[in-house]
């Protein structure tokens, strides 16, 4: 029998010294590289095109830009793939004089820019450049300061923007290669002048009024995105309709009443039917959708004036909210609040006032009745986070579907019946009785 022997030393000093080609081999595992950012970016861009990090005019915070000298300054809108439905993208290189037909040809033989040399990116998300107003930018530095001192003079723009310059080299060279963006952004927020061949601004906060007012325009003239619309516009100017219902012994009549407007104008629609009721009367208050059994008088249409200062004052938050400074914000959500505001949205908070009244009085009569037999109103906000809920349920279960393996899949479908389960066979055994 061969003696046991080592098959290295374990002394540190014989090791270092040890052949390359007696080190044990080790699997090499290759760095895992972050998945590349996609950007889709405009056409006909200069070649002094250059991404910037500039500070964001609400937040502050570094973010990258776009600017091209011709076209101007664009921010980057990252694009979300749904999380339930994976998928992942696919790069190519053009197929020249190639049909739909000769693309496995051009594959295997490799020429003409095969689809083997492109990329796949597990991550389906990208960045779309969309233009961005300089002024944003230019108003977040030199308002704040100018609403604190409440003094401001008329100076040069290189004077204005001297110091921020200064300390900051992306923000160098965009004043550097597009200053007539600049100039052209400050006239929208300041009151100007001439001096000789130069040209003075001073921040002013009606011009910033006129400026927000003109984006407001702007983009309700563009139409709002359908689905914004809809959640913040459609659904808040609802009027809610509640239905009461009561039942007797001999005869059950129902009666609907639907709200019409603000002024609480009732419509009534009384059908009485002869039927064998339960004994006990009951008064049950339900909201009236689309799907319900019930009958009611549909409420007329939201007044087109509602309507339109509803679009307003979102479009208004969105601006204030994403874009301007809070200490901006503030002051400029005052001033659209005051009397000499370039929208007078006091007869919007009045309607939204009376809907809220109406939903908390039909929230404060679902005590009333038997909701044993029927469901009461369901506040908006209580349904959105069910849904939510129901949504988030179904994510996390269509997501443990996809990482179970097959073997698994199969088993579930194996039929148990009459089997015994697992644990049985671990049960402890009853105790024998002693003879």
């Amino acid at each position: 029998m061969a003696p046991l022997t080592r098959s290295g030393s374990t002394s540190p000093a014989k090791k270092a010294v040890q052949k390359p080609s007696q080190k044990p081999s080790l699997p090499q595992v290759k760095p895992q590289r972050e998945p590349l950012k996609h950007f889709v970016l405009p056409k006909r861009l200069s070649s002094n095109t250059r991404f910037l990090l500039l500070k964001h005019p609400r937040t502050s915070a570094p973010q990258r830009f776009l600017f091209c000298p011709e076209q101007g300054l664009f921010e980057f809108t990252k694009v979300n793939a749904p999380s339930d439905d994976p998928r992942s993208l696919l790069f190519s290189k053009p197929q020249q004089d190639a049909s739909i037909e000769g693309h496995e040809s051009a594959a295997g033989s490799n020429e003409g820019g095969a689809i083997s040399n492109g990329y796949i990116s597990k991550s389906p998300d990208f960045f779309v450049a969309t233009p961005f107003d300089v002024a944003f930018l230019l108003l977040a530095m030199i308002l704040p300061k100018t609403l604190k001192s409440n003094k401001a003079l008329f100076q040069p723009i290189d004077d204005i923007l001297e110091d921020f310059i200064q300390e900051d080299k992306h923000l160098r060279y965009l004043f550097t290669n597009g200053r007539r963006f600049l100039e052209q952004a400050m006239l929208g927020f300041c009151d100007s002048i001439e001096a000789g061949d130069e040209q003075l601004y001073r921040p002013s906060e009606e011009k910033t009024l006129q400026m927000v007012m003109q984006k407001i325009i702007a983009a309700r003239a563009a139409g709002l995105p359908p689905s914004l619309d809809e959640k913040f516009v459609k659904r808040k100017l609802e009027l809610p309709m509640l239905s009461v219902k009561r039942e007797n012994s001999s005869a059950s009549t129902s009666l609907d009443v639907s709200f019409q407007d603000s002024s609480d104008t009732l419509a009534e629609n009384v059908d009485s039917q002869s039927s064998a009721a339960s004994s006990a009367p009951s008064v049950v208050f339900s909201e009236v959708s689309a799907s319900s059994s019930t009958t009611s008088v549909a409420p007329d249409s939201v007044p087109d004036k509602m309507h339109d200062l509803q679009q307003q004052s979102i479009v208004l938050e969105y601006i204030l909210a994403s874009y301007v400074p809070p200490v901006v914000a503030e002051r400029l959500q005052a001033r659209f609040a005051a009397e000499k505001s370039p929208v007078d949205f006091t007869p919007l908070r009045e309607h939204l006032k009376t809907i809220a009244q109406m939903k908390a009085e039909a929230a404060a009569s679902r005590s009333i009745g038997d909701f044993s037999r029927k469901r009461g109103l369901d506040d908006e906000e209580v349904a959105d986070l069910r849904e939510e809920k129901k949504r988030k349920q179904e994510e996390e279960d269509r997501k443990k579907k996809a990482g179970e393996s097959r073997g698994v899949r199969d088993l579930k479908k194996v039929n148990v019946t009459g089997m015994k389960k697992m644990s049985d066979f671990f049960a402890k055994k009853p105790a024998t009785k002693a003879k």
